[in-house]
């Protein structure tokens, strides 16, 4: 049986989602969670310390699964040797943004929140962290590959940087236009076929060069 404490930090949870998913972080208020919750705010500041605290608890664990993931699968990836990386270029990354796919859908509101409700908060540049990432990865990329005799044509560093955010925030349009999963998964399959498409040719591959990996 949960305690009365747990229960009460469950409602007040609740309230917060509501709260959020209809005003946005930004324009969000304590006290009107409070009210819904049926709590005052002086109990509601006794379990969380502000607006953030409580945004966090919604999204953070979430937020740090998908993130700790992309991460891991970047620095894996810089692992293998140059010709596999070469050689898998694709393949290896459309395995893992179906993983991704999944961690979101898994949980669905909270990145819900993220994509469309976090501005103001600490979230709002969630999905920007991860286009650094890739933006770094991509140049470490080109440079491993060329210096182990793989030529590739070089890639401006901005240039990078704004094919990543289109890529990025093309994938996550499936939770502001609550795509169901495997719909979703569909649609991301078509963005990376278009991106993949036109890195090859950035990178001065040939038209054929993926199909005779397959």
């Amino acid at each position: 049986m949960k305690k009365k404490d747990e229960i009460a930090v469950e409602k007040i949870l609740e309230c917060a989602k509501e709260e959020f998913m209809e005003k946005g972080f930004a324009d969000a208020s304590l006290r009107t969670i409070a009210e819904r919750a049926g709590y005052t705010t002086g109990m509601l500041y006794a379990r969380f310390a502000d607006k953030s605290g409580l945004f966090k608890e919604l999204v953070g664990e979430a937020a740090d699964k998908l993130f700790n993931y992309f991460s891991k699968v970047e620095d894996d990836f810089a692992e293998l040797p140059p010709e596999q990386q070469h050689n898998e270029m694709h393949t290896y990354v459309d395995s893992k943004v179906d993983v991704m796919i999944d961690i979101i859908y898994d949980n669905f509101d909270a990145f819900k929140l993220i994509v469309c409700k976090s501005a103001g908060s600490g979230y709002e540049y969630y999905i920007d962290k991860m286009i650094d990432i890739e933006t770094k990865n991509t140049i470490r990329f080109i440079e491993q590959l060329n210096n182990a005799g793989i030529k590739l044509n070089e890639v401006r560093a901005d240039l990078s940087h704004m094919l990543s955010s289109a890529m990025f925030y093309g994938i996550f349009e499936v939770v502001a236009h609550d795509l169901p999963r495997e719909e979703a998964k569909g649609y991301v399959k078509q963005v990376q076929d278009f991106f993949n498409a036109g890195w090859d040719r950035l990178l001065g591959l040939p038209s054929d060069w993926q199909s005779s990996r397959k």
